[in-house]
């Protein structure tokens, strides 16, 4: 599986992390997240440097973490600072940590080498700041499939009129003179798809009070290390709704993800009843996304031997997974080519 270590990646939400260690693998890495005495985010490799015991098990004290099995304690730079049973500290006793970073209520860790850690790469997304935009709806999901199954599903939006054909589907004969754009450009690559004359989903029927047929627009944009961004629009000559949809990706496993979806909208702001059904509406879309990732996850296990044909809508996931191959081998040769989102 291509997984990229020289980028940030979401670690956390803030509100997650207090004094009270946070485990969680990240990367194939198992990580304890805490905060320490000034409420700092640290992140530590979750396991202490003797017999293997998971230091998220223990407790903060002070700045240090204390590993539950014998009383090891560990500073926010992964050095050991105590061994109860003996003076001396070996330097085999100090654990690695990672370089994190908070943002925009997202706790960031580097997947790579700590002095390669630019903090100027981290993404970062104006609309989450903007008093223009409401950014109250956030997700966390747990998914059993390859990462890159995901970002295939949101980078391949043909599947929206059918898996999401009760929630913000369109009229899958629309495809049959698919408008479908694909742009690369660098390590990006961009989808666009604007349908006019469409009956509008369901949910978005709800959200913009629509009476009739809109212009369905969404542009899906892709970066690495696994992130997208989705601007999804209905309009029709009185309303226009917009939504900016950051899907944050982080593997864990080969075959298992974490999955963070931050949805902004610039439309009816302080409208709590619409927050609350949007927030419903929404979770039940990401749910179908999950359903059929895991679903595939499942039938690569079963069958490993079966190759996938790809189509004409695959341009854009193709170019994605080229572009990773290619970071990844870089990364090997240890000339990686990352470019700031």
């Amino acid at each position: 599986m291509t997984m990229l270590r020289d980028y940030w990646y979401v670690g956390a939400l803030a509100e997650e992390l207090d004094r009270i260690p946070l485990a969680r693998v990240l990367l194939g890495s198992p990580v304890v997240l805490y905060r320490n005495r000034a409420g700092a985010p640290v992140a530590l490799q979750d396991l202490c440097s003797h017999r293997r015991a998971p230091l998220s098990r223990g407790v903060v004290l002070d700045d240090d973490i204390e590993c539950p099995y014998h009383g090891m304690r560990f500073d926010g730079g992964g050095r050991c600072t105590l061994i109860p049973s003996q003076s001396n500290i070996p330097r085999a006793a100090h654990i690695r940590s990672f370089p994190v970073q908070e943002r925009q209520g997202i706790v960031w860790i580097w997947g790579g080498e700590p002095e390669s850690a630019d903090p100027a790469t981290i993404p970062h997304f104006p609309w989450r700041d903007s008093a223009e935009w409401n950014s109250e709806i956030s997700y966390y999901y747990h998914v059993k499939a390859d990462h890159i199954l995901m970002t295939d599903n949101l980078l391949d939006l043909g599947h929206v009129a059918f898996i999401h054909a009760d929630t913000i589907g369109f009229d899958a004969r629309k495809l049959a003179h698919d408008p479908l754009v694909t742009e690369v450009e660098g390590t990006s690559v961009r989808n666009t798809r604007i349908i006019p004359d469409v009956e509008p989903a369901p949910a978005v029927r709800r959200w913009g009070h629509f009476p009739g047929l809109v212009e369905r627009s969404s542009i899906s944009t892709w970066y690495p290390p696994c992130f997208t961004n989705i601007q999804f629009s209905s309009r029709d000559e009185r309303t226009s709704v917009e939504l900016h949809i950051n899907h944050l990706i982080t593997p864990e496993t080969d075959s298992t993800h974490h999955y963070w979806v931050f949805i902004s909208r610039n439309f009816e702001l302080d409208n709590d009843v619409l927050t609350k059904q949007m927030r419903e509406d929404n979770d039940v879309v990401h749910h179908q996304d999950l359903d059929i990732v895991e679903a595939q996850q499942r039938m690569i296990e079963l069958v490993p031997e079966a190759t996938e044909m790809a189509i004409k809508q695959d341009k854009g996931l193709v170019a994605a997974h080229r572009i990773m191959d290619r970071l990844e081998r870089e990364e090997r040769a240890g000339s990686p080519s990352q470019e700031s989102a």
